[in-house]
């Protein structure tokens, strides 16, 4: 059997069988990623040797060219491993070549956030008035609502542009938003429109205590829109359908252009500084369950900024001093 057709074996079984472990439906985004890693990483250098051919030498410098071209190996990896895996447990190979294959050296990114004085420099850019070219006619607000909804959720921008209005409590003493879906945009690998998937990227739920600020501007959105029935969209076009997650990152992009200091500012950007502010001001479990990650760790590693300035804590430190 060749790596080709072993891959393809490999991605026909994981598409029927679910995730591996889990035994949960794989996203068609995620089948498309496989794809996508296949075709440029995996087969292109493996796809025509038979699995007996494949060596640790070989698959060793097979992922060091491909990481010395600066590509990332960490799907690559992923792949070969599980393709690997189900060949041994079909007794196809003996050996799982990839279990002798050392993980890549990785430095720790630095996380990119806003400041509270870089979001209040945002807050007013992104403003219809502002973000008016010339004589043009001025934009709608969409753009500057999403972006308090992001700051006020720390959601991704596929979940809050999947909720519709009966997911939100406005007349509640504690107004609340069930986050339980998520916007997918097609690709040309799978085809297909704009759709709302009814589970988010990691499959859970959470609800969330709105801030007052973006209350009034939920409030404000739906006392002038004409969609606000149960199922409409909160974040809808002047057709009623969803905004584009794409449109917003690029309306976003255009928007700061002008501004040096905010420039790569991404939708993702805006998630990483509400959760480093929730865990540097209410703490690390708390920043987890506001962006709905399964584990502390992920939301540490990957959302966290560290302190410029460590806590106060002088009056802990003076308990050594004391003496009775």
């Amino acid at each position: 059997m060749t790596m080709t057709a072993a891959a393809d074996y490999w991605f026909d079984y994981r598409a029927s069988t679910g995730r591996a472990g889990q035994r949960t439906p794989i996203k068609p985004q995620t089948l498309a990623t496989y794809k996508n890693a296949m075709r440029l990483a995996v087969l292109p250098a493996l796809g025509g040797l038979r699995l007996d051919e494949v060596s640790v030498p070989l698959l060793d410098e097979v992922l060091r060219d491909l990481e010395a071209a600066g590509t990332s190996t960490m799907q690559a990896r992923s792949i070969l491993n599980q393709i690997f895996g189900l060949a041994v447990r079909h007794g196809v190979m003996s050996v799982n070549p990839m279990s002798m294959i050392e993980k890549p050296a990785r430095e720790n990114g630095e996380i990119e956030i806003l400041t509270i004085e870089q979001v209040h420099v945002l807050r007013h850019v992104v403003r219809p008035d502002v973000t008016r070219k010339g004589n043009s006619k001025k934009p709608n607000g969409d753009l500057r609502d999403v972006v308090d909804g992001l700051l006020g959720t720390g959601c991704r921008i596929g979940e809050l542009l999947s909720l519709h209005w009966d997911d939100i409590d406005l007349e509640s003493a504690t107004p609340t938003a069930h986050i339980a879906a998520t916007l997918v945009e097609p690709r040309k690998e799978f085809g297909g429109q704009l759709t709302r998937q009814e589970s988010t990227k990691s499959r859970g739920q959470r609800t969330l205590i709105l801030p007052d600020e973006l209350v009034d501007v939920l409030n404000r959105r739906r006392d002038t829109s004409r969609y606000d029935r149960a199922n409409d969209p909160v974040f809808a076009s002047s057709k009623g359908t969803y905004l584009w997650p794409n449109n917003i990152r690029t309306r976003l992009r255009a928007a700061l252009e002008p501004c040096d200091s905010l420039v790569g500012t991404t939708p993702h950007t805006l998630r990483r500084s509400v959760a480093t502010l929730i865990a540097h001001t209410d703490g690390f479990e708390a920043a987890r369950e506001q962006l709905g990650h399964a584990a502390t760790g992920t939301t540490a590693r990957y959302y966290v900024a560290p302190r410029v300035v460590a806590p106060d804590v002088r009056k802990t430190l003076s308990k050594f001093f004391v003496t009775n």
